[in-house]
Formats: structure tokens, C-alpha cells, sequence
């Protein structure tokens, strides 16, 4: 009787031939598949005819390696990955399902095939359930049920794993949709608290009948909240608008400048009751652009609502723009808390959330940077934004500029 040690090496990695032509008619030309097979059983007269059945395979050649127990199958698989893994029931005081549930079962990188001469139904059922994918029974092994027991494997094993992933991405979609639905609900709420509550005191006259500073003030309040409640609704709009590229949106020649101008006259009130400073100073001539302009506007809203939100109160807000020959730019700087790197990276994503110091409200849905890069691609624009933590942000938006005779000169 053979040494395990003289076994082992004779049987440690045998690649399979695909049968000779003139050994047959063989119609099918077709270059036969290459699969990596780890082969597990501690029977050496078993081994020999598996790997004779796997030579005689038709269209599937494979390169095998061997375990003659759960320790070597470990070591193979640390060492490599495999395509099918022929795992025998009985492995001296081990058994095949330690083995199957060692090479990860349905869900392990392999498609596992139990081998079998024990009669009985109770071991395809253990076998299955430990996770194997098919039970083959040794007495009735040939190449031909070989083989396509080994294709059936492969593809139900490719099922599973895209189904896997599938069920991966529903769980993380659901997550998404609930984490989204949460902040919404938060952030519409938020504002509309404070339309009721000052709304409240102004009907109630909680302030008297004659201090009209205070109901002013309330008054101001009120139209803060519901811009800022406009602004998010607008940019659950636009976001879901940006999931088909804007498509069916038309665009126009539009003036940039007054694409400026009415962004800004939509952020002058949320700017004057933080008693911040718009400083505006646009191109001397008019700057022609290809746009949807509605859209666009809604970019430089986003932008200029993260300058007022994010500013300290009595900031400075500066807004500019210019006409180049390939490009011409919207620029708008702030000196509020400003943002690493890191944070303007989180901050592109949909939904991102930089973390703010303790003193800052963190307002709105975390998309209204996102949609500004996705309103700037679909305009065939580009988006740089630089910021630094504690001095402030500027951020540019570029967009092609349509040649006119002021221009071009």
C-alpha cells in the first residue's frame, strides 16, 4: 500500500486532455472550456476514475487538483480559487459536509458537486442543505453525466451569485430609500414648524397689538422658511429629474447674466435675514448660452443657498461672472465655515453629508451639490469647487460659451 505522502504527490495537480480527434467523430470544433477542479476524496482507486471521467469529458477540459483531506483543502484554497470543487461524502472521520461548508456552500466562490457511492435519499437532502449545488453517485459516474452535471453547476452557481447581488443591492436600496424618506420628512418638516410657529404669533398677536418690529421680524421668518421649504422640494424635483439626464428638457439661447440675476433675486431675502452682503458684478455685455434655463438656475440657487447657509451671519457673498473664448464661468465665494477636501468629495456624492461644528445647522437633503454637478454635465459644463476648512468656499461653475461677434472679437 502506498505512503499518503507518495499519493499525495502523485495526485497533487493532473490536467485533463480533451479526447483525440481521430478517436472519434467529433462534428463540434468548438475549443473546449478550461474549469479549475478541486477534487476532495481520500479514496485513491476513487480519484483515478474520477480524473479518467473528467479526461474523457468532451467539451470541458479540466485542470484538477487534489485533497485527500479537509487540512489539503484548506491549503488549495488558500492557494487559489476554483470553479467546481467534487467533494466525496465519507473523508476518513470527516464527512463531505464540513468540507462544503468549509468551501463557503452556495454562496463560496466554487460550485460544489457531492460525490457519493452510500445509497440513500438522506444524503443528497444533508447535502443540499449543507449547500451543495448537485449529488452524483459514484456507481453511475460517466463522462457524459459528468460533464453536464458540471455545466448545470456552473450555471445554477452564476444564478445564485447574481441573485446574491441582486438581493444585496435591494437590501441597500431599501436602506437608501428609507434613510432618504427620513431626512426628507425631517427637512421639510423643519421649516414648515417654523411657518406655523410665527404664523402663530402673528394671528394671536403674541406681541401686542403695536410692536410691529417683532411681527416683521416674523414676517421675515416665515418667508425664510418657506424658500428654504421651496428649496428642498425643488431639489427632490431636480434629483429625481437628473436620474434620465434631464432627458426630454429643452434647452434655448439664454443671456448667463440674467440667469444670475434671478438666482440671485431668489436668495436676496434668505441673505438679507442673515444680514449677509451680496456683492454682484457681472460681465459688461451680455454672455449667450446653450441652456435649459430653469434648470441652470436651480444649479446657481443651490449654490448660493449653501453660501448663505453656510456663512456666519453678516457674511460676505461675492457673485461674478465672465465670458472666455471656450468657457465662460459663474463664480460665487464665500467666507463662511468652508470644507476639506475630504468634505467636498462627500459632498458631490447623492445624499452626502459632510459633518458640520456643533454650531451649525445641517439643513437640507444633501443632494443640492450633487444635482448642481449633474444640472453642469448635462450642459456639457464643468464643476470646480475650492474650499478650506474654516476660510471659506469658491465655487465655479464653467459652461461652453455660443461664439458671438462681441465674444469672438
Amino acid at each position: 500500500m502506498r505512503s499518503s505522502f507518495a499519493f499525495d504527490s502523485d495526485f497533487e495537480h493532473f490536467e485533463s486532455e480533451p479526447p483525440s480527434a481521430t478517436g472519434g467523430d467529433h462534428s463540434n470544433t468548438a475549443k473546449p472550456a478550461t474549469i479549475k477542479v478541486l477534487l476532495i476524496d481520500d479514496s485513491e482507486s476513487d480519484v483515478r476514475i474520477i480524473k479518467k471521467t473528467l479526461q474523457l469529458m468532451d467539451m470541458l477540459r479540466a485542470e484538477v487538483w487534489h485533497a485527500h483531506d479537509l487540512v489539503t483543502a484548506r491549503s488549495r484554497c488558500n492557494d487559489q480559487a476554483f470553479d467546481v470543487a467534487l467533494v466525496d461524502f465519507c473523508l476518513g472521520i470527516d464527512t463531505g459536509v464540513r468540507a462544503i461548508q468549509d468551501l463557503g456552500g452556495r454562496l463560496g466562490s466554487a460550485a460544489v458537486i457531492l460525490l457519493t457511492g452510500m445509497p440513500g435519499q438522506d444524503i443528497p437532502e444533508i447535502a443540499f442543505k449543507a449547500g451543495a449545488i448537485q449529488c452524483l453517485n459514484k456507481n453511475q459516474l460517466n463522462p457524459v453525466l459528468l460533464e453536464t452535471t458540471i455545466r448545470s453547476a456552473l450555471h445554477t452557481h452564476a444564478l445564485e451569485a447574481k441573485l446574491q447581488e441582486m438581493i444585496v443591492d435591494l437590501e441597500l436600496a431599501n436602506r437608501a430609500k428609507a434613510d432618504f424618506f427620513a431626512r426628507v420628512g425631517h427637512d421639510l418638516k423643519t421649516p414648515l414648524n417654523a411657518i406655523l410657529g410665527y404664523s402663530e404669533m402673528i394671528s394671536l398677536q403674541t406681541f401686542g397689538p403695536s410692536d410691529l418690529q417683532k411681527y416683521s421680524d416674523c414676517a421675515d421668518n416665515i418667508l425664510a422658511g418657506g424658500q428654504h421649504l421651496l428649496e428642498v422640494l425643488d431639489n427632490i424635483i431636480h434629483h429625481a429629474a437628473s436620474q434620465s439626464s434631464y432627458a426630454g428638457g429643452r434647452f434655448e439661447s439664454a443671456d448667463l447674466n440674467d440667469v444670475v440675476r434671478q438666482a440671485v433675486s431668489m436668495m436676496d431675502a434668505l441673505a438679507s435675514s442673515r444680514r449677509h452682503t451680496l456683492d454682484v458684478s457681472l460681465f459688461d455685455w451680455g454672455i449667450p448660452v446653450n441652456c435649459q434655463k430653469s434648470v441652470l438656475t436651480q444649479a446657481i440657487v443651490n449654490i448660493l443657498s449653501n453660501a448663505v447657509k453656510y456663512t456666519p451671519h453678516g457674511g460676505l457673498i461675492r457673485v461674478s461672472s465672465s465670458a472666455g473664448k471656450r468657457y465662460s464661468e459663474v463664480r460665487i465665494e464665500d467666507n463662511g465655515i468652508g470644507m476639506s477636501k475630504e468634505d467636498v468629495d462627500i459632498a458631490l456624492l447623492p445624499f452626502g453629508r459632510v459633518e458640520l461644528p456643533a454650531d451649525v445647522t445641517q439643513d437640507g437633503t444633501g443632494i443640492g451639490l450633487s444635482i448642481v454637478q449633474d444640472i453642469v454635465s448635462s450642459h456639457g459644463g464643468q464643476l470646480e469647487i475650492d474650499s478650506t476648512s474654516g476660510e471659506g468656499t469658491c465655487v465655479i461653475l464653467r459652461l461652453p460659451t455660443v461664439q458671438s461677434d462681441q465674444n469672438a472679437a
